[in-house]
């Protein structure tokens, strides 16, 4: 997902589907001699599909701007009406979503969140979440919550509960959408909480402040029930 264009501050709870609007191809010119429209971005072109609790698709949304259907939001590629329209349509704040549209550019206009957020992963998948805030944020502002303190248990000499090295990777994709970098939190009692660059607490080079997410950045997470706290953008 490119960095959105923001125009206004306030909102804790997120934006809605009409706020965003999708740019990065040509325009659709009807061609008179072949009775057809060139460009444009077809049914198919651009879906964004946000996820439920459990990490499958709970819904998707398709821009189409083909020539014969009016530019917007649609809910299928038979360019069906959204029941409610686009303005109906909320996205909390946090919120990313997996798209498929090679090469263009979401844009966000409206309202995003000045207050912490804390996002809760989902059930049993991975979870798309992004940075929402409308500047950049490091590695080092976020934090992770929602699992049992680690505890020595003297009689079996080994620490119980905690986060171990794999149950929470945060992956930032490239422009051909692969895993660019992955960054995993470590609380397991011998281990200092924190983000780490390896699943064997390799530290990150420059640290984790050193780490730049560009507001409107998302990020595929594994940590299952775990909650990732963004904190208020420092305005």
């Amino acid at each position: 997902m490119m960095a959105p264009t923001f125009l206004s501050v306030g909102s804790t709870t997120g934006c809605k589907l009409s706020d965003l609007t999708v740019t990065g191809y040509d325009a659709p010119e009807w061609i008179e001699e072949d009775e057809y429209y060139e460009g444009g971005c077809g049914a198919g072109d651009f879906v964004l599909q946000f996820l439920n609790a459990n990490g499958s698709v709970a819904s998707r949304y398709y821009w189409i701007d083909d020539g014969e259907t009016a530019a917007g939001w649609y809910a299928s590629n038979t360019a069906a009406p959204i029941t409610g329209g686009a303005t109906s349509v909320s996205i909390p704040a946090g919120t990313a979503a997996w798209v498929i549209g090679t090469g263009k550019t979401l844009q966000t206009a409206g309202q995003v969140g000045v207050e912490d957020i804390a996002f809760t992963m989902n059930a049993t998948r991975n979870t798309a979440a992004g940075n929402s805030t409308p500047v950049d944020l490091t590695l080092a502002k976020l934090t992770v919550s929602g699992y049992d303190a680690p505890e020595w248990i003297e009689e079996d000499e080994y620490f119980e509960g905690g986060c171990g090295a794999g149950d929470f990777v945060l992956q930032f994709l490239n422009a051909n959408g692969s895993v660019a970098a992955r960054y995993y939190w470590i609380d397991d009692g011998e281990t200092a909480p924190g983000w780490y660059a390896s699943n064997t607490a390799a530290a990150i080079d420059g640290g984790a402040s050193s780490v730049n997410i560009p507001a409107g950045k998302g990020a595929w997470i594994i940590g299952t029930g775990k909650t990732l706290n963004i904190p208020a953008p420092e305005l």
